[in-house]
């Protein structure tokens, strides 16, 4: 599991803010949040084995606009970490992104302004290594005492004497994403003065493990007998179990509508609206575990302005089911039982408008 947080602050305000900024420039940071002191829909409780602990997100992106152009770059640095009931009893992930996106006013009157633009996203997974892995009552190891079945290092072995022996597994992920959206934005301000933003965006998925005891073909290694079981067996059934390490396809569809309304001369609220459909392709499934496609998602915000040219905010995000259709990284066919649940998150953001 990749306890990750939502994809893309700068298309989150995007949504909300299109064009409510007078000058070229847009520079932005912001900091997301989740915990189990902040999980007001108890999601982690939800969970039985495998549950976040804590996750952050640092987004950082800037925008350009001239005549009727906008180019604008963002780049997230994620990390989190899962406790399990079992060995090993903490996971801990690192995932950078980097967004650019390109979008053109093709049609502007005194109410209204439509917007259409083109994204590209990568997203990488730093490597993570397992030493020992519990599966079911049986530890496949690495180094660790619990281990009942492990592969010695030989070129360790046959250089320093030393007994060392490979951790269960090695992973990284890669996705690369490339969409288009459509949105139609109010030049008025108000309760009944709605963005309405639709898009689309196809992601290839590459997760990649090595693991030297799952892949051995060591006949007496896969002969012997683990917890009245055969360690062939075993290996087999906990490889089949991990992500594929074949590339798969999700497709995207994205609808948000979303509304600003001002409160005095420095305030603003908004509140935001998404809905997630998801499609993929040369997935393939768990049988034992359930798959899920669809995600709704609210996003409530506060906005203060400090100066003319600078902007606060606090943002409060749900979503039905955990990050589906948010980041492509997190679902595959051994953590897809994690997003049969609510999740929300807390953000807060500086704006800069030169």
């Amino acid at each position: 599991m990749q306890p990750l947080l939502f994809a893309s602050e700068y298309e989150s305000l995007e949504n909300i803010l299109s064009n409510r900024f007078d000058n070229q420039f847009i520079v932005g940071i912001s900091h997301s949040r989740f915990d189990q002191s902040l999980d007001i829909l108890n999601y982690a409780d939800k969970l039985e084995s495998t549950k976040p602990k804590e996750a952050l997100i640092n987004s950082y992106y800037l925008g350009y606009r001239f005549d009727q152009w906008k180019l604008s770059f963002e780049s997230n640095d994620s990390s989190g970490e899962v406790e399990r009931l079992s060995i090993p009893r903490f996971i801990e992930t690192d995932v950078k992104s980097e967004t650019f996106t390109i979008s053109y006013n093709f049609h502007e009157n005194n109410n209204s302004l439509i917007q259409i633009g083109l994204l590209h996203r990568n997203e990488d997974q730093d490597p993570v290594t397992i030493d020992c892995y519990a599966f079911g009552e049986t530890v496949i190891g690495g180094s660790c005492n619990e281990a009942e079945l492990n592969v010695l290092n030989s070129e360790a072995y046959r250089t320093s004497g030393e007994l060392i022996y490979e951790p269960v597994l090695r992973t990284s992920g890669h996705s690369k994403s490339k969409g288009i959206y459509l949105r139609l934005s109010s030049k008025s301000l108000g309760l009944l003065n709605f963005n309405h933003t639709f898009s689309f965006k196809t992601s290839e998925i590459n997760q990649d493990f090595t693991s030297s005891i799952l892949d051995t073909s060591d006949s007496f290694i896969r002969g012997l007998t683990v917890d009245n079981r055969n360690a062939g067996q075993l290996l087999d059934q906990f490889k089949d179990e991990l992500p594929q390490t074949t590339p798969w396809k999700e497709n995207t569809f994205k609808y948000s509508v979303s509304n600003l309304i001002p409160v005095g001369e420095n305030f603003a609220i908004s509140g935001m609206y998404s809905f997630i459909k998801v499609k993929r392709k040369d997935y393939l499934k768990n049988p034992s575990k359930q798959d899920f496609t669809d995600n709704h998602l609210i996003d409530l915000s506060l906005f203060y302005s400090l100066t003319e040219n600078s902007l606060l905010y606090l943002k409060l995000s749900a979503s039905s089911n955990y990050l589906i259709g948010e980041n492509p990284l997190a679902y595959n066919r051994r953590s897809n039982h994690l997003f049969d649940h609510p999740y929300g998150q807390v953000n807060a953001g500086l704006i800069l408008n030169f």
